[in-house]
């Protein structure tokens, strides 16, 4: 049976125990187990070859409901198709995230970025289909890009319909552990157990009551076997296997092969698990010869946390031939962790030159946030009293606004070099939100979203500049419109048809000149001829200044990052653009503005016009 009681659940149900006691490998099934005859083995042939999958592991239905056609989508990446299978309510729960995707907004954002990170199929081993109730359950594996099977990528996954339109209303999906760590569970809950049922002895008899299946409506197999291993009759669950059954309880590192295995398993089980852990069936899809099963464990009628999981049946002459049972992962929910560095680690496989401005954050963060001795002051561990108000003077002072106006509050002792340094910087951060199309979400069929979106990214430009920026370039998305294409205005957010403005450029453009213009002659009377020579001697000792200096030069070398991308998505080919891309690659700020201001215009679309 399920031992999925992992280390968190084990601690739930110790923790009374605990005062009490201080008062006093991965083996994967036979392939005879899989319904899948053919495997994707060669990409090239992907198309043909999923088709022919699929049919075959369709449960005699010949119309493809939405999960299996969400899953040739999928695998044919036509990502559009595959998310038009979920209602716009839909809620997808991969159990190794923290937390569900709800919508189909959130749906679309997750799979986009999945597709972004690898060209891996989800290839369907067998599939329950249970009209009656709208539910169906998938059992499936993962096959990387160059057709071998993703270790320890088994998935179950169980969903429902909705009524009306047979879209997919919600998902629970879970995946076998990396760590098999059942048996060391058991024997954990074989010395805890016998505490945690004396400590409920005296008010246990509210639970004894037990499901008469005689007196009950009619029981499907997974229903009966539940029953019976929860009055802990284990020759009652035993009578509805075959005698060559397999069991696979994936928490477990080899399956149960054979009626005897099975036996001595249970026995195991039984005296390990605490009477008052009762498994309960939440939902069924009942696809006839195989069933889908989504399930949960109580301790004395309470849900316990962390123990959801999904089982997949298949029955051969009213008897049970295999089980894969899987559990949510236990507190810490690493999927979205580790798509992360998966992600990240094949963005820079597939461009090594993603390793530049990654090398180049991380000596940026620790010499100007941490280092000693590297840059002039204090750290930002120990800022002084007068860095912090540097700071806010610079910010009162923030495109020349309140010194322009001769507001009362506008600071006078702040060094005009520093300040035309720190506009400078902002006006060219800001810049860069001319590149916003470069994370697009408005349209299906030409998405291209980011796992760090360019907006957030932009914004924080304004307040951490090259902390932002850097990590941008190492995880955005490779524009990947097809050569000889373009987008149209239609295709953009709005904060990117507002960015696309001329305007928006030549405003900054003459920010920037402003900076310049102002670091040079403002103040003449307080800052005359030692203009430059007290400006270097005020970096000597300051933190923040010097740190835009830094920021000034890591803007300058990564400013022209963007562009050829840029001009892909607007259809232009780079060598017909030599001078204005050389420009906005090598002329710090004014090359960029230009480029801004001279780039060819996305076209509007016919409709719009």
């Amino acid at each position: 049976m399920r031992v999925i009681f992992c280390l968190y659940v084990l601690s739930v149900s110790i923790k009374p125990i605990v005062a009490f006691v201080s008062t006093s490998g991965s083996s994967r099934l036979p392939k005879s187990f899989c319904k899948v005859k053919e495997s994707l083995v060669l990409q090239q042939a992907a198309a043909l070859t999923r088709e022919e999958e699929l049919d075959n592991n369709t449960s005699k239905n010949n119309n493809k409901n939405s999960v299996e056609v969400f899953f040739k989508a999928w695998n044919d990446r036509k990502l559009v198709t595959a998310i038009d299978q979920f209602a716009i309510d839909a809620t997808f729960e991969d159990a190794s995230y923290p937390t569900p995707f709800e919508g189909k907004e959130d749906i679309n954002r997750h799979f986009s970025l999945l597709a972004d990170n690898s060209l891996q199929l989800f290839v369907l081993d067998d599939i329950a289909i249970d009209e009656a109730r709208n539910k169906v359950a998938a059992f499936y594996h993962v096959e990387e890009e160059d057709g071998k099977t993703k270790s320890n990528s088994r998935h179950i996954a169980f969903f429902t319909l909705n009524e009306s339109t047979g879209q997919i209303q919600t998902v629970y999906d879970t995946v076998e552990p990396v760590n098999k760590a059942g048996e060391v569970n058991l024997k954990i809950l074989s010395f805890v157990g016998k505490y945690i049922e004396k400590s409920v002895e005296e008010e246990s008899s509210k639970n004894t009551e037990k499901l008469d299946v005689s007196s009950s409506k009619q029981l499907l197999i997974p229903e009966k076997f539940f029953d019976a291993y929860n009055r802990r009759n284990m020759d009652d669950a035993l009578q509805l296997f075959d005698k060559d059954c397999i069991y696979d309880d994936t928490v477990f590192p080899n399956p149960l092969n054979g009626i005897t295995q099975l036996k001595n398993h249970m026995e195991v089980c039984e005296r390990a698990l605490p009477s008052t852990f009762q498994f309960i069936v939440d939902d069924i899809a009942d696809g006839g010869d195989c069933l889908g099963v989504r399930w949960h464990v109580e301790n004395q009628g309470q849900e316990m946390k962390f123990t959801r999981g999904n089982s997949f049946y298949t029955i051969d002459n009213g008897l049970v031939k295999t089980v894969v049972d899987e559990i949510e992962p236990a507190v810490l929910k690493k999927g979205g962790v580790q798509f992360f560095f998966e992600y990240v680690s094949n963005k820079i496989r597939e461009e090594p030159a993603r390793i530049v401005p990654l090398t180049v954050w991380a000596l940026y963060m620790y010499i100007v946030f941490f280092s000693d001795g590297i840059l002039p002051g204090a750290n930002a561990l120990q800022l002084e009293q007068r860095t912090w108000e540097e700071v806010r003077d610079l910010s009162i002072n923030f495109f020349f606004v309140s010194p322009l106006l001769n507001l009362p509050f506008a600071p006078t002792t702040v060094h005009p070099i520093l300040e035309g340094v720190f506009n400078l910087l902002l006006s060219w951060a800001a810049l860069f939100a001319g590149f916003l199309s470069d994370d697009r979400s408005k349209n299906d069929t030409t998405n291209k979203q980011n796992i760090f979106p360019m907006i957030p990214a932009v914004v924080g430009m304004q307040f951490l500049t090259s902390a932002f920026l850097l990590p941008y370039l190492v995880l955005r998305s490779t524009e990947k419109t097809p050569e000889g294409e373009k987008l149209t205005l239609k295709d953009l957010d709005t904060p990117a048809r507002l960015t696309e403005s001329k305007l928006f450029a030549s405003a900054l453009g003459l920010v920037g000149l402003g900076s310049v213009v102002w670091g040079s002659f403002a103040r003449a009377s307080t800052y005359g001829s030692d203009r430059i020579e007290s400006f270097w001697k005020l970096m000597s000792i300051d933190r923040v200044g010097s740190s835009f200096l830094v920021d000034l030069a890591i803007f300058a070398a990564f400013q022209g990052w963007l562009v050829d991308d840029d001009l892909k998505r607007r259809g232009v080919k780079i060598e017909n653009m030599g001078g204005l891309r050389n420009a906005a690659k090598f002329v710090p700020f004014f090359g960029l503005v230009a480029y801004m201001i001279l780039r060819p215009s996305f076209d509007v679309d016919e409709q719009e016009k």
